[in-house]
């Protein structure tokens, strides 16, 4: 009788649940943690997805945290939208080049279902958005730089409006960046002007275009940006950056502000910056040690760790004496991890220490 009892409660409580509509999001992404939170969508904007529960509470969730998105369908079942993210997630962990390409083809074809049968915008913008990462994998895999730019363009366009607008910016921008183009600037412009935006999100948008800003040699540009930005440890920081100096200027208030500030990220962007002052000031030394930082205090951040490692592929060897070390970070950046990278195309051109 108890196990009728439970088995019961177990059925009801799955039909419960696939009624509902889901958002996973990312909790840890140094670690690939993750969760699911179950409802019913209330709304959707460049700000994120709005969530009602069960319990009444409503939630707002960071479209830079979504990583899938479960809608109610009439044609469409749970498990259409869960077999995307399950392609997608093993294909970055796929172990061969073979496995990782039969991972995504599978994905490609679940998210032209779901494309397919879409009907909603949502969700149409939801399959174009999964789309553009599959497809993106896929010509990174082949060596197809320039495709992964023309489809986040177009992808850009196709999400206006949605949750998926900001990650499509973004990862539009990212691939800007490594190819070298002017226009990333102007991406991270449109990404800040999107309407809607949560103040904390709006705010670190301003921290990023200020980043871009400062390696763009525009300190200056930087710091106006800044100045429209509320005052928090992550804005004294960045304002420190852009401070920065030859000769040992703003040194030690951006150590400061580095050990009063949270965001890994953005300390992370930080340490890379003074690693690369010192070094135009010819303080090898120093800025050995910012590149180190990252690498020990940070790998969960590829941008900023590649970054990092491109440098102590020389560092190791000429500070530390260490030609082994160096050696393998050019040889750990050379790795798949890496493949959207600038820092890697600039590593293959190196040569190694010798030993």
């Amino acid at each position: 009788m108890r196990q009728i009892l439970s088995l019961g409660f177990c059925l009801l409580f799955s039909c419960s649940i696939l009624g509902q509509e889901s958002v996973r999001v990312s909790t840890d992404r140094s670690k690939n943690l993750s969760e699911v939170f179950n409802g019913t969508i209330q709304s959707e904007s460049p700000g994120g997805i709005v969530l009602k529960a069960t319990d009444g509470k409503t939630t707002t969730f960071s479209p830079l945290d979504i990583l899938m998105v479960q809608y109610k369908h009439e044609s469409l079942a749970r498990l259409d939208f869960q077999m995307v993210y399950d392609r997608q997630l093993q294909a970055q962990t796929a172990t061969s080049a073979k496995d990782q390409a039969d991972r995504l083809k599978q994905a490609e074809i679940a998210a032209t279902k779901l494309l397919d049968e879409a009907g909603r915008p949502a969700i149409v913008r939801y399959a174009r958005f999964k789309l553009a990462q599959i497809r993106s994998d896929m010509a990174r895999a082949a060596g197809k730089d320039s495709e992964i730019l023309s489809t986040w363009k177009q992808t850009a366009l196709e999400v206006k409006g949605g949750w998926e607008e900001l990650p499509a910016l973004k990862a539009l921008a990212e691939i800007q960046e490594s190819q070298g183009s002017a226009d990333v600037l102007t991406t991270y412009e449109t990404m800040s002007k999107l309407t809607g935006l949560p103040p904390v999100l709006a705010q670190r948008v301003g921290y990023l275009l200020a980043a871009q800003l400062l390696r763009k040699g525009k300190p200056a540009d930087a710091l106006a940006r800044l100045k429209a930005l509320p005052s928090s440890p992550e804005t004294t920081l960045m304002v420190a950056c852009a401070n920065l100096g030859p000769a040992g200027k703003g040194v030690a208030d951006l150590r400061q502000a580095m050990a009063n500030a949270t965001d890994g990220h953005l300390i992370a962007i930080a340490c890379n910056h003074l690693g690369e002052t010192l070094l135009a000031d010819k303080n090898s030394d120093d800025a050995f040690w910012e590149f180190v930082r990252v690498e020990a205090q940070f790998p969960g951040d590829p941008a900023e760790l590649a970054r990092a490692l491109f440098q102590l592929g020389t560092l190791y060897d000429t500070v530390a004496k260490d030609p082994k070390r160096a050696t393998e970070c050019l040889e750990r950046l050379k790795s798949r991890e890496f493949s959207s990278s600038p820092f890697q195309k600039k590593a293959l051109q190196l040569k190694a220490p010798a030993a």
